[in-house]
């Protein structure tokens, strides 16, 4: 049933001019930033992508402005307006949550092996049993000389932010769970205490088949595994 009432506010009434204006713009093939060399703010540093064509371009910048514009007006037409039909290439935000990584704080502590694990177990365990997806993000999560970018071959301005732990989740419970589980990894726990450790360390050891009954591993004291590097 079509909602009169929405039809009625004038917010929901401007929204929608805007967004089809929008739309008429990204479809256009015209030029989308044409204001005068005066006019327009200084340029950012070049970035470009592995095949060396520049990706942050006026006119890139000026079609990313209009898309999250759009994006941002479909949201709001979702709420307001229970009856209205969001466009086919619409795909609601994600929720998001940054932790940042202590390093500077405990700058021995091993967080980002304690995240990962062995060959990405953990983290790929984290992400099965809440429904997140959780990456390491910000300077040192890359080798250096190596751009961090989307798989739309976009720069990811967090690049250059402390280095940190994004969770990203479909729904809040999903966030509130896979977060829950990073802060506790983010917290430094003593050697001696470190159960989380141990455990990796013996996933570790079953995955290189280095696993003995007699043995006795000279980092965590645990019987059934050779010494190993700590993850």
């Amino acid at each position: 049933m079509k909602d009169f009432a929405a039809d009625l506010d004038p917010e929901v009434h401007n929204l929608n001019a805007r967004l089809l204006e929008i739309s008429r713009m990204l479809q256009s093939g015209l030029p989308l930033d044409d204001r005068p060399e005066g006019a327009r703010s200084p340029s950012p540093e070049p970035v470009y992508d592995n095949l060396g064509i520049r990706i942050n371009t006026r006119e890139y910048r000026a079609r990313e402005r209009l898309n999250r514009e759009r994006q941002e007006i479909i949201s709001q037409l979702i709420r307001r307006n229970p009856a209205f039909k969001p466009p086919a290439d619409y795909r609601p935000p994600k929720l998001q949550k940054k932790l940042y990584i202590p390093m500077k704080e405990f700058p021995g502590y091993n967080f980002i092996g304690l995240i990962i694990g062995p060959r990405g177990n953990t983290q790929k365990r984290m992400e099965k049993e809440t429904g997140a997806k959780i990456v390491i993000r910000g300077k040192g999560s890359v080798k250096e000389g190596k751009l961090l970018q989307k798989r739309d071959m976009k720069p990811d301005p967090s690049e250059n932010e402390d280095l940190h732990v994004l969770v990203e989740a479909e729904t809040q419970e999903a966030l509130d769970a896979a977060a829950g589980m990073v802060e506790k990894l983010l917290t430094p726990v003593d050697e001696v205490l470190n159960e989380h450790k141990r455990q990796q360390l013996r996933e570790l050891a079953a995955l290189n088949a280095t696993i003995r009954d007699d043995e006795c591993c000279r980092n965590c004291g645990e019987p059934g595994h050779r010494h190993v590097r700590l993850p």
